[in-house]
């Protein structure tokens, strides 16, 4: 008799005891809210296989692909958070000739983005330590980023990106008030965060391949700055 339903409760249960664990460990720690949140998502033993093949994180991924890529008619795209690679990978097989990169601050998602992509860079990189150059990169991307890590560290990280790229697409959880909705997990407007920074809005809008429109709702952000 299969038993397969009630061996996956076991496994997410043990999964969600161990990121209790993590997080844990990682609050009786000195440093700032960014350090441990920093801390935090780099230490997940496996958070880079939840949602590689999900249809609707595949269908985020084709909308970036097929339809802002093209928009924008960039040539460069740095991810920030790019967990398993899956955004990039997408994006390099419908414009092979993109230059490409995506930093995290997981070891073990960029080893699986490298193992399955490796003829795009990856980097193990905290966003809080920026060190990408003025003007490197046509377009930055965070897809569920933002709404992972405090509010001192995005607003810094905004003002990076508005240094080092012209356009900035950002597909987080907006609920449509301020707040936290879990462990470093967060809910706020893009759109503000960014035009404090410069960026004159593109698009806001509802993200493709919603999870639950309900409880955690992702917009979609596309901004520019003027050159």
């Amino acid at each position: 008799m299969c038993h397969c339903g009630q061996m996956s409760k076991i496994n997410s249960l043990t999964t969600r005891a161990k990121q209790a664990a993590i997080f844990a460990a990682g609050r009786l720690r000195p440093g700032s809210e960014a350090h441990k949140a920093a801390t935090y998502w780099g230490s997940l033993p496996g958070y880079h296989l939840s949602n590689d093949d999900d249809a609707r994180a595949i269908e985020r991924s084709r909308w970036l692909a097929d339809v802002i890529v093209p928009e924008l008619g960039i040539s460069s795209l740095l991810e920030v958070g790019t967990n398993s690679g899956r955004n990039l990978r997408i994006v390099h097989d419908a414009h092979p000739t993109m230059r490409l990169k995506g930093i995290d601050v997981n070891p073990k998602a960029i080893d699986f983005a490298r193992l399955h992509a490796p003829g795009i860079t990856f980097e193990v990189a905290d966003a809080n330590v920026w060190t990408e150059a003025p003007g490197a990169w046509d377009a930055a991307l965070t897809m569920s980023v933002l709404d992972h890590i405090p509010d001192d560290a995005t607003e810094v990280l905004a003002a990076n990106l508005a240094r080092s790229c012209r356009y900035v697409i950002a597909i987080e959880l907006w609920s449509g008030d301020h707040g936290t909705r879990g462990v470093y997990k967060y809910s706020r407007d893009s759109r503000a965060l960014f035009e404090r920074h410069g960026f004159q809005t593109l698009r806001w809008e509802w993200a493709p391949g919603q999870y639950d429109v309900q409880k955690s709702p992702l917009w979609a952000y596309v901004g520019g700055r003027a050159q």
